[in-house]
């Protein structure tokens, strides 16, 4: 796609020194409490968005004051895995720093809501202790990858859920900014070092999403991302994963060329290293070919309808270096959550606790986060 009148954030991606700008000096800045409309772009790419108190907004303007900024953290995790250390870190890191309240999201991972600007840096201090982060799971990147999280899918659930942790890794950023930026890393001397192939100085289009699904329960709406892998098992065996690309349900009102688009299932992977390079090779042809000049059609469902869904999959196969093989047959038959106790295969038990909202809160009429951290 031509980078003809790219829209204003190509220029801030490109112009970010590897996604540094000038969060440093932002976040030392006293006299407000937010950082500059540049570095808002930047800062999702850290796993952080700048908000502020919608409320407040009318009342602080009568009183010439800015507006009451906070900032959200949002965690990596893939297939929405954390250790019991790790939420009870996650729930103590809440009380001390944020609102206190946890946000359990829709794509398999946690959120905190809040967080002034001073408190950023020791935030993500406390999280690295916990061995947790956020990178990448916001801006235009590959965000959290999904997979079906329920043991019962499958005995070898645990086999096809390590591709997300798989997946995940082998498409961060390869930039250093976020740990020299909160977790005071030197700064490498040498840009070489952290020449990024992948993602290049431009990042993607648009943001990314990849699910995981094990039928027949598409617990994940694995059509409704970007990538779709949808395991294909057979007594007890992983024979691959069949591909889907170009799904998302987002749409813009009032934009009639928005729209939502369930995935297309192209072929079939048979190994983990064709998986692998398949999903890493469609996330470079949405580098290449997305739009950069209008947001709204910058998904890549909207490159796979104007370049053709016979030229994606020719061009897949031209840069991974294979022929995709005929997709496995597949059914879905349900989409749901097992609540309550379950065995495993290997005859442990455990429970899956329906939390409204995806909120987690302690006050006076409940202690939910208490519940779940000694359950």
């Amino acid at each position: 796609m031509s980078d003809k009148n790219p829209s204003p954030i190509e220029r801030i991606k490109k112009e970010s020194r590897g996604l540094r700008g000038t969060i440093v000096g932002g976040l030392k800045d006293e006299i407000t409490g937010a950082i500059s409309e540049d570095d808002q772009a930047l800062i999702k790419f850290h796993g952080i968005y700048q908000q502020d108190d919608r409320d407040l907004r009318e009342e602080r303007a009568v009183q010439k004051l800015e507006r009451l900024y906070s900032f959200m953290i949002r965690l990596r995790l893939p297939g929405g895995f954390l250790k019991p250390e790790q939420w009870i870190a996650t729930d103590e890191i809440a009380g001390a720093n944020s609102t206190g309240v946890i946000k359990i999201t829709s794509r398999q991972t946690l959120q905190l809501h809040g967080l002034i600007k001073s408190k950023l840096r020791p935030t993500i201090h406390s999280f690295n202790q916990a061995q947790l982060d956020s990178i990448a799971t916001c801006g235009d990147i590959n965000r959290n990858v999904l997979c079906s999280s329920h043991p019962r899918q499958s005995p070898i659930h645990e086999q096809v859920f390590a591709y997300a942790d798989k997946i995940s890794s082998m498409l961060l950023p390869k930039t250093r900014a976020y740990y020299e930026i909160w977790l005071d890393e030197e700064k490498i001397a040498d840009k070489k070092d952290e020449e990024d192939p992948m993602y290049q100085d431009r990042y993607l289009p648009r943001k990314f999403k990849i699910a995981i699904a094990i039928p027949p329960n598409n617990d994940v709406d694995v059509f409704a991302n970007d990538i779709g892998l949808i395991a294909i098992i057979e007594n007890n065996r992983l024979l691959g994963f069949n591909l889907a690309v170009g799904g998302g349900l987002s749409t813009t009102h009032g934009s009639k060329e928005t729209y939502a688009r369930l995935g297309t299932v192209i072929g079939f992977c048979d190994s983990e290293e064709k998986t692998l390079k398949a999903v890493y090779e469609v996330l470079t042809i949405q580098r290449d070919h997305g739009n950069r000049s209008d947001r709204k059609l910058a998904r890549l469902k909207y490159t796979l309808d104007r370049l053709g869904v016979d030229w994606f999959k020719s061009e897949l196969e031209k840069r991974t270096g294979f022929s995709l093989a005929p997709a496995k047959p597949f059914e879905f038959t349900q989409r749901k959550d097992y609540f309550g106790w379950h065995p495993s295969e290997a005859g442990l038990w455990y429970y899956t606790v329906f939390v409204e909202n995806g909120r987690v809160v302690d006050n006076d009429r409940v202690k939910l986060s208490e519940f779940q951290v000694y359950l």
